[in-house]
């Protein structure tokens, strides 16, 4: 019974204490260059639709067409989070997305979370330094307190990620806080497999990928410990009665 209980811990639970490695690798030069060099391109390519969909925006909601929300970076420093308005102004601003699944928006507010183009500032975010491509999702400061503590901690270790594990996965629908073996994921196996992974599924969600719940996952995405073959024995949160259709792309 003692042995079927480890085997069921979430996989990055078990080597947190020690999963260096990855979190260097996730901190390291080479991956802040990559985040640099790609956020700059994407940022510079995408700029014009950005100010397309501000306009957008701006003429649906008659109100500022940015969304500016405090949110938790690495080591718990709070930045400034940047997203084209999709939803009225007065919405809460730190409203929950159980709270937001309630918001009655715009035809214009519904596409742009919807197919999640109301996240291309952050593509800037990445440039500056205050994100990454990929990581944990930010996650705001008063919800992040009704979380576990030691969870949060664990995961302000690293930059936050436009897209991520938990961004792709069913448990998305949910909050972060609600699985915690996700971002525990990428804390214990940050490394190139897992991200391109993750950058290749998140494109495809754009063109209509459904996410994936954990064990779902591949085992060739984790790193060479092997120890993301356990996942299938892993259970997972997955709130997939809100019925939205919002994946964590879009919290």
């Amino acid at each position: 019974m003692n042995q079927d209980m480890a085997r069921r811990q979430p996989v990055a639970q078990s080597q947190r204490a020690d999963g260096s490695g990855s979190i260097r690798y996730a901190n390291g030069r080479l991956k802040r260059a990559f985040d640099l060099v790609a956020g700059l391109v994407l940022s510079i390519v995408t700029a014009p639709i950005t100010v397309l969909l501000a306009v957008g925006s701006a003429v649906s909601f008659r109100a500022w067409p940015l969304f500016v929300q405090k949110r938790l970076g690495r080591d718990g420093r709070p930045f400034c989070f940047v997203k084209v308005r999709s939803l009225p102004t007065d919405t809460p601003v730190n409203a929950d997305k159980y709270t937001v699944a309630f918001v009655t928006s715009t035809r214009w507010g519904r596409f742009l979370r919807g197919s999640h183009l109301d996240e291309l500032p952050q593509f800037w975010l990445v440039v500056t330094g205050r994100m990454s491509l990929i990581g944990p999702r930010p996650e705001m400061p008063d919800l992040a307190a009704t979380f576990d503590a030691a969870f949060m901690r664990e995961r302000l270790a690293v930059r936050p990620g436009i897209t991520g594990p938990w961004q792709v996965s069913t448990a998305a629908a949910g909050l972060i806080g609600e699985a915690p073996e996700l971002d525990r994921l990428y804390l214990a196996h940050a490394g190139p497999r897992l991200e391109t992974w993750v950058s290749l599924r998140t494109i495809g969600m754009l063109v209509g990928l459904q996410p994936l719940p954990l064990e779902c996952f591949p085992k060739w995405a984790g790193n060479s410990s092997g120890a993301i073959a356990q996942m299938p024995d892993l259970d997972i949160v997955a709130h997939s009665e809100i019925g939205t259709g919002q994946t964590g792309l879009s919290s």
